[in-house]
């Protein structure tokens, strides 16, 4: 059996010889192909050794197809078409696209940014759906093996780094109280925000986890330079914040954009804190092997056109 190593074999050749069986002719077979008339006989002769066949002989009607050569026509035009989608970018129609969407979410994430993701999404990509995953330690485990698509949150992450990110916007901090709380009859200073007892949302320690950052865990440390401020209640979550402290006299610092969601929604009144409590970038960010995949390209894209600056 004639056995061809692939390692030597010129895929050119292919092109050529596609050329050859249509044309069936050396000089119309090259200029279809860009090559000169002795280039493309050169190329027939290093085919006929591939092959071991001479795939086109001369007849009184000019060249012929060997059996074999006819043999090659079918498969040859299905190679070729293969390997032409092969190294052809992939193309992503929003419309069609199915499948399910997997993406990192803390609370905060879930209740200030999703809403206006998911109305896009369901605009725009009818049949994906989204599936929001914890946001634990595992964050950055499930982003290699493809668990997760895309976190949104805060990162505190050293470079250089597996993870792409980039920035959607810049957080601060805004303390909420009951909209007819005493404080917001006067003038806020230091004395008087530390005299009412605060609330303060806990999130868990997570050292197993570099990337994660919580503002939260930044309010408290920025807030504990005052020294008497006293937390009353600690909340493992946000959900019952707002409930809890319109019907009471404590303090809530939060990030603003959840904070103006409470207020606007419950009987909350914002109340800027007499001292400054830093900002934060708020990002998305994804593992490099997905940085150049269309869908994911398509998802960063739609999420900064609604989030970034808001």
């Amino acid at each position: 059996m004639h056995k061809i190593n692939l390692l030597t074999l010129d895929f050119n050749l292919l092109v050529v010889l596609s050329a050859l069986l249509e044309e069936r002719n050396v000089t119309n077979a090259g200029e279809k192909i860009g090559l000169s008339q002795s280039a493309t006989s050169h190329a027939l002769g290093r085919l006929r050794q591939v092959f071991n066949d001479p795939l086109l002989v001369r007849s009184p009607k000019g060249m012929v197809l060997t059996p074999r050569a006819l043999e090659l026509v079918e498969p040859l035009q299905k190679i070729l078409l293969n390997i032409e989608q092969l190294v052809q970018p992939t193309v992503f129609e929003p419309k069609t696209a199915q499948g399910t969407i997997h993406v990192a979410a803390s609370d905060y994430s879930v209740v200030v940014v999703l809403p206006k993701i998911l109305k896009l999404v369901c605009d725009n990509a009818p049949h994906l759906n989204l599936e929001c995953h914890h946001w634990g330690s595992d964050i950055l485990d499930n982003l290699r093996n493809g668990g997760i698509d895309l976190g949104l949150g805060v990162l505190n992450l050293p470079q250089p780094s597996e993870l792409k990110f980039q920035t959607l916007f810049v957080e601060d901090l805004v303390s909420v109280v009951r909209s007819d709380h005493p404080i917001t009859q006067t003038d806020v200073t230091i004395e008087s925000y530390v005299a009412w007892p605060h609330a303060s949302i806990t999130i868990p320690n997570s050292p197993a986890s570099p990337i994660m950052h919580s503002p939260i865990k930044h309010v408290d440390n920025a807030l504990s330079d005052l020294g008497k401020r006293r937390v009353m209640l600690k909340l493992p979550h946000f959900l019952a914040a707002p409930v809890i402290v319109a019907q009471s006299d404590l303090i809530l610092t939060l990030p603003r954009r959840i904070a103006m969601l409470f207020a606007n929604y419950t009987n909350l009144a914002l109340l800027e804190p007499p001292i400054e409590l830093g900002k934060y970038d708020y990002m998305q960010f994804w593992h490099e092997r997905c940085d150049y995949d269309p869908q994911h390209i398509w998802l960063r894209d739609l999420i900064v056109s609604q989030i970034q600056g808001l």
